[in-house]
């Protein structure tokens, strides 16, 4: 049962990301910031969907590994790089918004910035487990 599972959300991930989506600034371009920001706020509940249900598709295959090999090592390690790349995403995002010196599109860019990393966190995540 927990195969299915896992393929079932190997399935959907795959879908999700058949094509690689373009930078979310790019996808939202519009006449002005509040255009922008209304698409950006559309984008990034997906993008965030799409990261968690990779990451749980991954988390259950390596749960599954630990299981089937018993050296529980995996899923620790996946847990690690999750929290790593959480961490990451906040600081590298947040640079991203102070390099514009409290510009008004600092937060466009700190948003789409994240959304873009999700978007590339669930990609790569499914390319790890849909071979």
């Amino acid at each position: 049962m927990r195969f299915i599972f896992t393929l079932a959300c190997a399935l959907i991930v795959a879908h999700a990301q058949a094509e690689p989506s373009p930078p979310a600034q790019t996808e939202c371009d519009a006449a002005n910031q509040v255009l922008i920001k209304t698409c950006l706020a559309k984008l990034a509940p997906q993008a965030e969907q799409d990261r968690l249900n990779a990451e749980t598709a991954a988390r259950a295959m390596m749960k599954n590994l630990d299981r089937a090999t018993t050296r529980h090592e995996a899923l620790p390690a996946f847990e690690r790089a999750s929290k790593a790349y959480r961490s990451y995403r906040q600081a590298h995002c947040a640079w991203i918004g102070k390099s514009f010196a409290g510009g008004s599109g600092a937060g466009i860019a700190e948003q789409a910035c994240r959304i873009d990393l999700d978007r590339a966190r669930a990609e790569e995540l499914s390319r790890f487990y849909v071979q």
